[in-house]
């Protein structure tokens, strides 16, 4: 069994203490008179020294160093630019759960770093943000873009679907861009931009990044604290350990190897390319056909749910690994064609009775492509029918094409008790400003009985020549004009206009970012 150097140091010092005690006990007993003044001198801890330690999470040892305090401070202050590097009684707290009990978690991040890294320090740089808060994914969701906790929030930056939307990311049946490395890395810049505007604070922006900012201001008030540190002891003990191992994290990244732990397996970043894909596409029937891994492409693409990505106003990008993209380059229009057509199944032809495929095809309902291959379920061109010239049993095979429209429906909300807006608001996935707005409301305070207007999109399936069907794709009569007002993001002047995506605005603006500023004009067109 080993026996560390610091159990041995700790055990000596104590039983310094418990004699010198006993020996103090023993002559005031013996003789009030006599009073010993002797000290018993503690024993020095010469640092640096190694410590052998068990991380029950990899059940692996490790060789630790620990290291003297003050340097550990130093190297603190050395790396602290804009964001404060406090060294104190918390941080060495976290300091030696990482380096003590989880060195496997730090050696992990150290492996996994130089994947997301220069991302999001390109983001930070184009939103104006410190580098440092790059070590805030690392505590949010351990570098795993497909992370998801107990409460339901996603991605590497740990958004909740309503802030997610708040942002400008796209959440739906088939896209959960939480999950998109660069999209959510930069709605996280911007959303921390608004809570250091709101608090003036580092730590107060990255308290309420956990806790949110509601809480942190009714905390404030109600203590009279401004200083976050002062604060320290008031707030929820998980945000209590929040700016701590933040703090933590950031030592580790940049001085772990000097404490023993070092990474064995550094992950690298592997060249991509971009397509813009601009109609349905199948990933699997993309890969098969382009030579590509599947599994490659969807972890690439980790905010993609399924295989399928339906068509989207101006395309949607795909990012597909540059080294294994010769053959995909050299066929790109086959390629994507093939992928884009639904339900077909491609097959080769092996002893088939007909010595014309074409032939075959015409008749059955079974089309042939231009290098040969057999393509079931495609329908072959024919002439137009007209009710005149079709039998009604012909006319009940024509099959009947439908198509999903979003209606609007309004909806009576009654406040419950306990309830406040933001709460209904993520009940109904809508915007928090526009309930306000449905209801003339100028402040977000709600009472219980009150009856609030709330307005949803539900899906439906009608026939594509329905009057349903066409209604929902007009759009707005008549171009306008938007000023953005405070707290306005691309996602909710989106949804004031019946139609209009984030990606119209965008075009319409030339805006090449996810950010509007108070005053800017935006225009909407018909």
């Amino acid at each position: 069994m080993k026996i560390s150097k610091f159990l041995l140091t700790f055990s000596f010092i104590a039983g310094l203490n418990f004699a010198s005690n006993a020996q103090v006990n023993s002559v005031i007993l013996e003789d009030q008179a006599v009073i010993d003044t002797t000290v018993a001198e503690e024993p020095k801890i010469i640092y640096p020294y190694e410590l052998i330690v068990f991380d029950e999470r990899d059940k692996k040892e490790y060789k630790v160093l620990i290291e003297d305090p003050q340097i550990v401070e130093q190297r603190l202050k050395a790396i602290e630019k804009t964001m404060p590097m406090v060294y104190n009684e918390s941080v060495k707290k976290y300091l030696d759960f990482f380096l003590i009990r989880r060195p496997s978690f730090s050696k992990h991040m150290m492996e996994e770093k130089e994947i997301y890294f220069p991302i999001f320090e390109n983001s930070l740089r184009q939103n104006g943000m410190p580098e440092e808060l790059k070590y805030l994914a690392l505590l949010e969701s351990g570098l795993n873009p497909k992370a998801v906790s107990r409460s339901k929030a996603v991605g590497l930056w740990q958004f909740m679907s309503f802030t997610g939307k708040e942002m400008g990311l796209t959440i739906n049946e088939y896209v959960d861009e939480r999950m998109h490395i660069e999209k959510s890395t930069d709605a996280a810049c911007r959303y921390l931009k608004q809570l250091y505007k709101k608090f003036n604070d580092w730590d107060l922006a990255l308290a309420s990044y956990n806790t949110g900012p509601g809480r942190i201001g009714r905390t404030m008030r109600s203590t009279g604290l401004s200083n976050y540190w002062d604060l320290h002891p008031h707030i929820h003990p998980d945000t209590r350990a929040y700016v701590p191992q933040f703090i933590a994290l950031a030592y580790m990244m940049n001085y772990g190897h000097l404490h023993g732990i070092t990474p064995t397996n550094i992950k690298q970043t592997v060249p991509v390319e971009k397509v813009i894909l601009e109609k349905y596409v199948d990933l699997s029937v993309l890969a098969s056909l382009s030579q590509l891994d599947l599994a490659e492409i969807k972890r690439l693409n980790p905010h993609i749910k399924g295989n399928i990505l339906p068509a989207m106003p101006y395309g949607y990008e795909l990012t597909l690994p540059a080294t294994n993209l010769a053959y995909f380059n050299e066929n790109k229009l086959t390629i994507l064609d093939s992928a884009s057509r639904k339900g077909e199944l491609p097959i080769s032809i092996e002893n088939s009775d007909s010595e014309n495929p074409t032939m075959l095809a015409s008749g059955s309902g079974v089309t042939t492509t231009d290098d040969g291959t057999i393509v079931i379920g495609r329908k072959t061109s024919t002439p137009h029918i007209t009710a005149s010239n079709t039998s009604d049993e012909d006319q009940e095979e024509i099959p009947v094409k439908y198509k999903n429209i979003t209606k609007q429906v309004k909806k009576i909300h009654k406040v419950k008790r306990g309830e406040f807006l933001n709460k209904i608001a993520m009940k109904y996935d809508v915007n928090m400003k526009d309930i306000k707005k449905w209801n003339n409301k100028r402040s977000s305070q709600v009472n219980a009985g009150e009856r609030l207007v709330i307005y949803v999109d539900v899906k439906q399936k009608v026939k594509a020549n329905s009057i349903a069907a066409k209604t929902s794709s007009e759009t707005i009569k008549k171009s306008a004009t938007y000023t953005v007002r405070p707290g306005d993001t691309l996602w909710n002047i989106s949804q004031r206009y019946d139609g209009v995506t984030i990606s119209d605005i965008k075009k319409w603006n030339n805006i090449s970012g996810n950010t509007v500023k108070v005053g800017q004009k935006i225009k909407i067109k018909s």
